[in-house]
């Protein structure tokens, strides 16, 4: 059976933010979330498969009175945790309890390089302030910390801006594009190709002006592979190999809800742990159709690099051309199109 290498769990879906390219439009609960007995019976499941890696998320994490609980019980088990926050309920009481949890990484979200932007893209006056202290407070408690900027029109061009709030700070910058599937953002708002191309040039700027140690920027799994013009843009060392949804990863929704990537359209859904082991969900039938090579579509299956590249990133794939394996917001389709080898 193949190793459950990262499991993301979106412990409920309630969350203090608007966030306009929340693909789960996070705001109230689920209709039914999983009970505290459920969350912990998962919880040991997960540290049985094993899981090697488990981030805990929402919604807003902190909002769930049991998050703690379950945290423990992944720990206990052995998983390496990493947590996800917005960053505006951040307290001590709450850094005290991480510390002890001693996650890998701290995650939370920078989506403007000033307030305006950030909040306005939030949802919440002051939530960049905020965001910003609760980074200062976790690094004072020896945490570290990483920073996802998700990328739309109304902040691609940002990036520098926030480049210079995070460089020499120790904090890991993953930066992505947005995808379809929350109903608060409009499809106007999403990138273009040569604005997704103009983000990885920027990724590919910062690399080469910053020293790993002074600022580590990647490229997430919808960006970094396959150019032939630019260097991978992924962690060093780690090559694209396809996607990883339902192969090496899987996502679990509020109200047990399993799928191969949380970042996938919930019609992607394929099972549930309300009557179901997450172990006979993994190693059996449920995940079989995605550990299968990719069926190539369109100019994706004339590409020479398709083979490896199975149509990059299936979040991405189902977005801009509504299926898989099918994906038009590729670095080396871009490069193709520029040149007009729009055949490949």
């Amino acid at each position: 059976m193949p190793t459950l290498e990262c499991c993301v769990w979106e412990l409920t879906l309630r969350c203090n933010l608007r966030c306009v390219h929340c693909g789960a439009t996070a705001g109230h609960s689920r209709a039914d979330e999983l009970t505290t007995a459920e969350v912990l019976r998962v919880a040991s499941e997960l540290a049985a498969l094993p899981a090697r890696e488990v981030t805990l998320m929402g919604g807003e994490l902190f909002l769930r009175s049991d998050w703690l609980a379950v945290a423990e019980r992944l720990r206990e088990g052995g998983a390496e945790l990493v947590i996800f926050t917005n960053g505006t309920l951040v307290t001590l009481e709450r850094i005290a309890a991480l510390q002890a949890l001693q996650p890998r990484t701290i995650g939370t979200s920078i989506d403007g390089g000033c307030a305006a932007v950030h909040d306005g893209i939030r949802g919440l006056p002051g939530a960049f302030e905020r965001t910003l202290a609760a980074i200062g407070d976790l690094q004072v408690a020896g945490l570290r910390v990483g920073v996802i900027t998700t990328l739309t029109r109304r902040n691609l061009y940002e990036l520098p801006a926030i480049a210079r709030l995070l460089a020499g700070r120790d904090i890991r910058w993953q930066i992505q594009a947005a995808s379809a599937g929350g109903e608060r953002l409009e499809r106007s708002d999403l990138l273009k190709p040569l604005e997704f191309y103009f983000a990885a040039l920027f990724i590919s700027r910062m690399r080469a002006t910053y020293a790993w140690s002074a600022l580590p920027v990647i490229g997430a799994h919808d960006f970094g592979y396959c150019s032939s013009r630019l260097p991978s843009l992924r962690v060093p060392g780690q090559v694209w190999a396809g996607c990883s949804a339902g192969r090496e990863v899987l996502g679990i929704r509020s109200d047990g809800g399993v799928k191969g990537c949380l970042s996938l359209p919930d019609e992607f859904v394929v099972g549930s742990v309300r009557g179901h082991s997450l172990t006979e969900l993994w190693e059996g039938e449920t995940f079989t159709p995605w550990r299968r090579p990719v069926t190539r579509l369109g100019l994706c299956a004339e590409c020479p690099r398709g083979e490896r590249c199975e149509g990059g990133c299936t979040s991405i794939a189902v977005t801009y051309s509504g299926r898989r394996g099918d994906n038009p917001m590729c670095l080396y389709r871009i490069e193709q199109a520029e040149r007009g080898n729009s055949t490949l």
